[in-house]
């Protein structure tokens, strides 16, 4: 009780003098200017939410192309195994759509990972092999009908089928990749975000102080004045 009997006195004492009479404006000043840094905070921080969406929506649209690869050149495969069974030239037809589909697939593909040096090797390494596997099929679909067991015998050659595989294992590469890159910044954006809230929260507590501080010193100083 003493002690703080001492400060009020002390405090009391500091008004008289006119020490304190005169901070009420320069207090409202710092409570607006605390006020304003937390709302810019805040601000920035709807900025890097804005930013992570972006590259979770580029993520999703990197896994999208590089499923659609995959599937494509799948697709072109069954499509020169109809040809060879049936001899039906509909099946021609369905390969076109589906070497252009791999085409445009693999060209968004790189266009999307274009910014990640780390990749350009296994883009490159894939463009390789889809290239083979699309001249494979185009040589197999020339020969016509009547060749179902030399088509037969190529797409099961050994040497072959590992080229399909290996361009698979690359896709499959660059899709754990782009998992791992859209996790690390999920947890990075989410850690920034938490940082962000935690001290715009701190500005603002310390505004409405420092308001309240300066109604206190306005108001006892014009009760003092009068």
């Amino acid at each position: 009780m003493q002690a703080t009997s001492a400060t009020f006195q002390g405090v009391r004492s500091l008004f008289e003098r006119g020490h304190l009479r005169e901070m009420g404006t320069p207090t409202l000043f710092v409570a607006v200017v605390l006020l304003l840094s937390g709302m810019a905070l805040l601000g920035a921080n709807v900025s890097e939410l804005r930013e992570s969406y972006a590259w979770v929506e580029r993520s999703n649209n990197t896994l999208l192309q590089l499923a659609a690869v995959d599937s494509k050149l799948v697709g072109v495969e069954m499509t020169v195994r109809g040809y060879a069974l049936t001899d039906d030239p509909v099946f021609l037809a369905y390969q076109q759509h589906e070497r252009t589909f791999t085409t445009m697939a693999l060209d968004k593909l790189s266009a999307l990972l274009a910014d990640q040096p780390a990749e350009a090797g296994r883009l490159a390494k894939l463009h390789t092999l889809v290239a083979k596997r699309l001249a494979l099929f185009a040589q197999l679909s020339a020969l016509g009908p009547g060749h179902a067991k030399d088509v037969a015998a190529a797409i099961t050659d050994p040497q072959k089928r590992g080229d399909m595989l290996e361009a698979r294992l690359t896709l499959e590469a660059l899709r754990d990749d782009e998992l791992k890159l859209l996790a690390a910044r999920q947890d990075a954006s989410a850690r920034q975000a938490a940082h962000t809230y935690k001290l715009a929260f701190v500005f603002v507590v310390l505004a409405f102080l420092f308001s309240a501080l300066g109604l206190v010193f306005t108001l006892y100083g014009r009760r003092h004045a009068a």
